[in-house]
């Protein structure tokens, strides 16, 4: 499969759960809703490895969570968190941080897509 142009991904691509799970409306909110719980989580444990420079657990951590972002269709974070994984086995510190800064905001998007009133 070929990867896909940037400019084409989307915050949430809905389709992506309707493939996966089918159009249950209640099911697809409770995966969504535990991505960013753990996507909470895992944002806190790669700003934790980045202060204390332990870049390939930023890449553990990164990869954990793509494979999740992927599954949502979180396509644009998990874009970042590809790249951050790159970065962090490059050991280069300075573009982990912009990584983990576009990371970070890309997941407020998906927050305010996938909560109601977000």
């Amino acid at each position: 499969m070929k990867e896909r142009e940037v400019g084409e991904l989307q915050t949430i691509n809905q389709q992506v759960m309707i493939d996966l799970i089918g159009n249950d409306h209640n099911e697809i909110m409770r995966f969504q809703q535990q991505f960013l719980l753990q996507a909470k989580q895992s944002l806190q444990h790669i700003a934790t490895f980045y202060r204390t420079e332990q870049l390939a657990k930023i890449k553990e951590e990164a990869h954990f969570l793509k494979t999740s972002a992927k599954a949502v269709g979180a396509e644009i974070c998990a874009h970042h968190l590809q790249t951050l994984e790159n970065s962090s086995q490059e050991q280069d510190k300075a573009t982990c941080k912009l990584h983990i800064q576009s990371l970070s905001e890309e997941l407020k998007r998906v927050y305010h897509c996938i909560t109601p009133n977000g």
